[in-house]
């Protein structure tokens, strides 16, 4: 049976989260297809980063692309075409973040395979596996079937995360799996690296805070980010942050954006106030232990990922909540 391949999202000195995830889904794939799984490491050459999954007994490939000393798009589509025209893969698994958004349409198309972006879960009917894409600003889920193999799932974060075993639970050490090391040299045609600039930075707040309160377009106007700030400013070690279209239109820095293309939380609460629900707005905020949804709309997607979905306009609420609140101050005893 042909492979289930998986490239290996890392930052060139560790391996990301999000591999893990992908790892778990080829295993999925492989069970329900009876194929084995292989996982490509792209780089200048990462032997211990290889062998450290290996560990897991996974068959390792560290591909080694000389002439590119960072991240360049069109050395991956070279180097990844070329190995997995040998491997003939029947799926490939990326992460649906920066990289992969850039590299995978093109490789696919070198490789006359297919590429299904954001993949947030997996069906089978009669043997085949279906992937689940968003569709309509996330509103709706499309199931999708590959006619034309490989196929290029590009995966969303936090979509397929591993469930953790408990911690009485005895596992057998598994063997190293092999560890393959293939060189591809890449000329550096095409494409010339200028340098990188580093974005403004997300806010160490978002990522330390037990509480976020989100603000999204359903807001409205700019001015009432000033009622979500002091909605925020209620509970202790909060902060305040924001979906992508507001900082797209210019209401406040990219530090504070929350999503796939911004900070990725985990708080104790997230409260997301006129937020629609798009899939990079859910991949960055998973990670929360509970989800609360303020939206006029009661139709809105986020509902289907909250654990209290509270269908009001978001002011409205806010004053409400806000006056409920002082009177239990004035009047303790009442």
């Amino acid at each position: 049976m042909r492979p289930i391949a998986v490239v290996v999202e890392h930052d060139g000195k560790e391996v990301l989260p999000v591999t893990h995830e992908l790892i778990h889904l080829a295993n999925l794939l492989a069970a329900g297809t009876h194929s084995s799984v292989v996982l490509v490491i792209p780089g200048p050459g990462l032997p211990d980063m290889a062998g450290e999954l290996a560990l897991t007994g996974v068959r390792t490939i560290d591909l080694a692309i000389t002439g590119m000393e960072d991240y360049n798009g069109e050395a991956y589509k070279t180097a990844l075409s070329e190995l997995f025209t040998a491997l003939s893969p029947s799926h490939i698994l990326v992460a649906h973040m920066a990289r992969a958004r850039d590299f995978a349409p093109g490789l696919a198309l070198r490789l006359n395979g297919t590429s299904i972006a954001g993949v947030n879960n997996l069906f089978w009917e009669d043997g085949q596996p279906l992937f689940s894409r968003p569709v309509f600003n996330g509103a709706k889920n499309a199931l999708v079937l590959a006619t034309k193999n490989p196929c290029i799932a590009m995966v969303q974060p936090n979509a397929f995360v591993p469930p953790n075993l408990p911690i009485e639970t005895k596992v057998s050490p598994v063997p190293p799996g092999p560890v393959e090391t293939v060189r591809v040299a890449f000329p550096g045609h095409g494409i010339k690296r200028l340098g990188v600039k580093n974005p403004d930075h997300r806010g160490d707040d978002l990522e330390l805070a037990k509480v976020i309160v989100a603000a999204g377009r359903g807001l409205g106007t700019r001015e009432t980010l000033t009622a979500i700030e002091g909605f925020a400013s209620i509970f202790s070690n909060s902060a305040v942050g924001v979906s992508r279209p507001l900082v797209d239109d210019g209401w406040t820095a990219y530090r504070f954006q929350v999503g796939i293309t911004g900070a990725r939380v985990s708080p104790e609460v997230y409260i997301a106030c006129g937020i629609s629900g798009s899939t990079q707005h859910l991949a960055g905020i998973m990670g929360s232990k509970t989800i609360i949804s303020i939206n006029s709309d009661p139709n809105a997607a986020i509902f289907n990922h909250s654990d209290f979905c509270i269908v009001e306009d978001v002011l409205t609420f806010i004053n409400a909540f806000e006056a409920i609140l002082q009177e239990s101050v004035d009047n303790p005893d009442g």
